[in-house]
């Protein structure tokens, strides 16, 4: 499968024949298979790593036990009720994709319901608590990435609860639109309480969270103001994941510098996980534009080759395979496709790493499963000097203490 085409057509396209495809169901006809001349809608990775039947639920299950338990955790750790969130993972069998959107929605329409009783009777701050309750509930239900028709449609109503949670929010979120190539960029844009002009952060990334579920409070609290956005090959953005898809920040970028209320002479940008490379490869790309920028937990060169690809067909922590989110990503078809194509993202291929760049934090912990630290020690052996962390006995990101590290230096490096 070839990157043609726009994301957001793409999303429309599945959903749409989804909806095909269930009308079509209830007829007897269908039972003699598609109609002549029919289009059978194919999913980057739809006939990768399909779900089977197996014995025991998701905890109990060695398949599944140590990634589910992993996920679980994560999911009561963002708000999900406990009893609930173990319940569902007790009742499935497995990953099949509507059950689990089926699941996660079960919980979240109460919440979206209630919010709008709440909005009805004024009631402000409890209508955006339960309309975050609903949109965090959406964002499990199309978790990891939005690789099936239940999912593009748990994806949709994360976004519109989460919007009307917005209206509340206390500093105002901004929804922005910036034209892009005939399409649109959408970010959300919040600024600090207090501070006239702030600096600007672009926050992005990661593989599986989109921008409805990163909290900016962090980048606020640091007096910064946060406009965080959906990487290449996921949320809302218009296009994948591919070596060329840096136009897409610096169309970004282009519009933070001309606004009047953030400072955009003191930009930076901070990638998140897979997104983290791209708060790499913009230091280099928008160097002069760029005062700082972070790559929090992000590949780099060793992470696209095929060693750590296989590597990661080893892997039971993601609980889902993590190569179908790349797959999804990148807009491939299969893992082989990813294998072969994947290569092409390295900075090290490309010829970035011996370039200027913007000054630039690299952190990641030793024992992260999904991105190697290799990447991280690679981006240290050329080109200008670079702050480093490694949080030797943490997995992917480094743990809690590497966000306290980011927000200091983005403060550093952008209020001075």
């Amino acid at each position: 499968m070839t990157s043609t085409g726009t994301r957001r057509d793409f999303c429309r396209q599945v959903v749409a024949g989804a909806a095909e495809m269930a009308i079509a169901s209830t007829a007897s006809a269908a039972l003699a298979g598609p109609a002549s001349g029919s289009t059978k809608l194919a999913m980057p990775g739809s006939g990768i790593h399909q779900p089977q039947a197996t014995s025991g639920d998701l905890l109990t299950n060695p398949k599944y036990a140590m990634g589910a338990k992993f996920r679980m955790g994560q999911f009561i750790q963002r708000g999900a009720d406990a009893k609930d969130a173990e319940a569902i993972f007790k009742r499935l069998t497995d990953l099949e994709p509507q059950r689990w959107v089926d699941e996660w929605t079960h919980l979240a329409e109460p919440w979206e319901r209630q919010g709008a009783e709440f909005a009805a009777q004024g009631k402000d701050q409890d209508a955006k608590a339960a309309y975050q309750k609903a949109s965090m509930y959406y964002g499990i239900a199309k978790f990891p990435v939005i690789n099936h028709p239940a999912k593009q449609t748990a994806y949709k109503e994360c976004v519109q609860t989460y919007l009307k949670a917005a209206r509340h929010f206390d500093p105002p979120l901004e929804r922005v639109t910036i034209p892009f190539e005939g399409r649109e960029i959408i970010g959300y844009l919040r600024k600090p309480k207090g501070v006239t002009r702030p600096p600007v952060v672009i926050a992005t990334g990661g593989i599986d969270v989109y921008k409805e579920e990163r909290e900016t409070a962090d980048l606020l609290d640091a007096g910064l103001a946060a406009f965080s956005m959906d990487m290449p090959g996921n949320g809302e953005c218009p296009i994948w994941y591919t070596p060329d898809a840096d136009r897409f920040y610096t169309a970004a970028i282009d519009y933070l510098v001309k606004r009047q209320d953030v400072d955009g002479e003191r930009l930076g940008i901070v990638g998140r996980s897979y997104g983290g490379y791209w708060g790499c490869k913009m230091a280099y790309v928008e160097n002069k534009r760029i005062r700082a920028a972070v790559a929090w937990g992000g590949p780099i060169h060793y992470t696209f080759q095929e060693p750590w690809l296989q590597h990661l067909e080893e892997d039971k922590l993601y609980l889902w395979p993590f190569e179908d989110s790349m797959v999804y990503a990148h807009h491939v078809k299969n893992v082989e496709e990813l294998r072969a194509q994947a290569p092409a993202m390295s900075l090290k291929t490309e010829g970035w790493l011996d370039k200027p760049c913007a000054p630039m934090l690299i952190v990641n912990g030793a024992k992260d499963p999904w991105i190697t630290i290799q990447d991280l020690y690679l981006l240290l052996e050329g080109g200008a000097a670079k702050s480093a962390r490694v949080y030797p006995d943490a997995g992917h990101m480094g743990g809690p203490e590497a966000g306290k590290l980011v927000m200091n230096w983005l403060r550093e490096q952008l209020t001075k």
